[in-house]
Order: C-alpha cells, then sequence, then structure tokens
C-alpha cells in the first residue's frame, strides 16, 4: 500500500489536516456517513474553472473550440486516468464495488475538493493545472490524425518544442502549426507527450473529429 508520503510527493501538496484527505478517498459503501461526495461536489467545480483558466491563457482558440477542448480534458476517461497515475485509485477505501472509471474520476474531483478546503483554491487550482497535462489522452494518437489532416489539405506541419526545469523534472513544451499559423500548445514529461496534447487542441479547434 502506498505511504501518505509517497501520495503528497506526487501530488504536490500536503495536507495539514489529514481528515480531509482521508475522506477524499472514501467511497459511501466503505463509510455511508463520511465519504467523497460533497468533496466530489466541490471539486468538480474548480477542475472547470482551471481548466478554463488554463486553456484561456495558454492558447488562442476561440470560444466554442476551447469548449470542446475543456469537455475533453475534463471528461472521465482522463480523470480516472488521473486517479491511476497519482496513486487515488490505489489508496480508495470501498467494499464490494468495483473500481469503475466513475470511481476513479470521482477521486481525483473530491481531492481537488479537499486541497481548496485544506489549503484554499489557489492551491486547488494550482494542483489541477500542474496534473491535468499529465493525462493520457485517451490513447488516442492525435499527432498522426492532424498529419494527415495537413496532408489531405495541403498544409504544411511544423511542431518545434522547448524544454524548462531541472533535468529531472524537465517540462516540455510544444507548439504546432497547421499551415503555418499556430494550432495549439501541449505541455508534458516527453516532447511526445507534449507534441501529442498541441496536435488534440489544435485538431478540436479545426473542429476536426
Amino acid at each position: 500500500m502506498m505511504e501518505l508520503s509517497e501520495l503528497y510527493d506526487k501530488i504536490g501538496y500536503t495536507f495539514k489536516d489529514r481528515s480531509l484527505l482521508i475522506r477524499a478517498l472514501t467511497h459511501s459503501s466503505f463509510d455511508p456517513n463520511n465519504h467523497y461526495e460533497r468533496l466530489e461536489f466541490l471539486g468538480d467545480s474548480i477542475v472547470g474553472y482551471a481548466v478554463s483558466d488554463l486553456l484561456y491563457h495558454t492558447g488562442n482558440e476561440r470560444e466554442g473550440a476551447m469548449t470542446d477542448i475543456r469537455k475533453s480534458m475534463v471528461s472521465q476517461t482522463p480523470l480516472a486516468a488521473l486517479s491511476d497515475m497519482l496513486g487515488l485509485s490505489q489508496l480508495c477505501r470501498k467494499k464490494n464495488c468495483s473500481l469503475s472509471d466513475r470511481i476513479k474520476c470521482n477521486l481525483y474531483e473530491a481531492l481537488t475538493g479537499a486541497i481548496a478546503l485544506d489549503g484554499g483554491t489557489e492551491e486547488a487550482v494550482s494542483f489541477v493545472k500542474r496534473t491535468i497535462r499529465m493525462a493520457p489522452s485517451a490513447g488516442v494518437d492525435y499527432k498522426t490524425k492532424l498529419k494527415e489532416y495537413c496532408e489531405k489539405n495541403h498544409l504544411s506541419y511544423h511542431a518545434p518544442s522547448t524544454a524548462s526545469g531541472a533535468d529531472n523534472k524537465k517540462v516540455f513544451t510544444v507548439e504546432v502549426y497547421v499551415g503555418g499559423k499556430s494550432g495549439g500548445v501541449g505541455k508534458g514529461k516527453t516532447i511526445k507527450q507534449a507534441e501529442n496534447e498541441a496536435c488534440r487542441i489544435a485538431l478540436a479547434s479545426l473542429k476536426v473529429n
């Protein structure tokens, strides 16, 4: 079983009130009176705001495109994957029920709500912005899809990358240019991850399914 200190390292936050964290990890099947559902309600709104703010300040997409991108980023699949990556799924307290993607998604939102109550809304927003980019894009190869779109429409494809941070905590940023125009900016722990994220944003902006 993962130690809480390891979880703190993964989420980048240390709880002052440990009971809030425990509640965020508790399903109603384990404790009908002290579970994560109210925290999830709070966290859901904060996740939505954090992603909206992130998209507003890191891209130049129109409102409709930003709405589509936000919808995909806060959907069940990527948030469930984040719960796995951060160790929330492993620490979930439940009884006689399967650990579905829905529950995993709820855990991420509940943890966000718990951080807001423990350290303030800014801490919770920072947590979301710090982790949301880590979510895999549901296994979809967006780079290939975008390059196929470019070839079909006789458009150039260019994806320069930059890196920042210490060697062991390096973050890569990739900006994708479609036909010479910026289509999207992605960040990730690898160039491949960042480029795939940038391509996903570009495809959403272009309204390509």
